[in-house]
């Protein structure tokens, strides 16, 4: 047999071999989808025969084992911001504690752990909403585009989002007083987020929520939907943590993804 014949029957050999491997590794996928989809089932199961009714297909519409992210706090991001807001050249003050006061000719901006932010400045606009409000915000990199805006009579509230899921606390509450635009709240600037580990898996999750509302002697979710959580261990380090966010009635329960734990908003 000729050698280029021989070469042919090789390279036919290998892509059989190839879809086989490939078709295998499919059928784990979906073996292992199934098997994850049966176990939410049987936990949302264990739940209801606990007392509390959650709907099947929210439970499966949130996502498998979202990752937590890390990040660390930048001074040239928070100078950047300084120099946006209150003009090129305001000078950083650092008093200790993880603590960045910049002042300028227009006002001051400072930074504090696990995203903290204040803001006073001269505000020159003839009138203060939500679209306004974050045109001013938006050079200084506070990727405001993203955000959630509400507004309530004279007050704007900017909540962050990261990859169209809202961070359930970090939110900008801003307001006009005596002709300065004051705004206060947590916001999470980095340039880069590191993929710091998964969640437990939604089943967990599940017989994790059931504990917490028994604790809470409260009743049967009204809904349960995606979020994330700003933290911080320490005053130069940001988390954001994967949480259901579980609404009861007025109130609403943080769930970390990761620990199934109570997070205090």
């Amino acid at each position: 047999m000729e050698w280029k014949n021989v070469r042919k029957w090789l390279l036919l050999m290998l892509l059989v071999v190839d879809l086989f491997l490939a078709g295998n590794l499919v059928r784990q996928v979906y073996d292992n989808r199934q098997t994850e989809r049966q176990a939410v089932l049987d936990a949302v199961a264990v739940a209801a025969r606990r007392g509390f009714a959650l709907e099947e297909e929210a439970v499966l519409r949130l996502p498998v084992e979202p990752d937590a992210y890390s990040a660390s706090r930048s001074d040239s991001l928070e100078q950047a911001a300084a120099d946006a807001l209150l003009g090129k050249g305001s000078l950083p003050e650092g008093p200790g504690g993880g603590v960045s006061i910049y002042r300028g000719e227009t006002g001051q901006l400072s930074f504090r752990r696990g995203g903290a932010l204040e803001l006073d400045m001269p505000w020159t606009a003839g009138s203060f909403d939500g679209v306004t409000c974050a045109g001013l915000l938006a050079p200084a990199g506070l990727d405001v585009e993203n955000a959630l805006l509400e507004s309530l009579g004279d007050t704007v509230i900017l909540t962050q989002r990261y990859e169209d899921v809202a961070i359930v606390n970090s939110r900008l509450t801003c307001s006009v007083q005596d002709g300065a635009l004051q705004a206060r709240g947590r916001w999470l600037l980095a340039q880069e987020l590191t993929a710091a580990g998964g969640s437990m898996s939604r089943a967990q999750l599940v017989l994790s929520l059931c504990a917490l509302l028994e604790d809470r002697e409260a009743g049967s979710p009204d809904g349960l939907e995606m979020g994330y959580y700003l933290q911080s261990e320490d005053a130069q380090s940001l988390a954001l943590v994967p949480v259901w966010v579980v609404r009861l009635g007025e109130e609403q329960l943080l769930m970390s993804c990761v620990t199934g734990q109570e997070l205090v908003f």
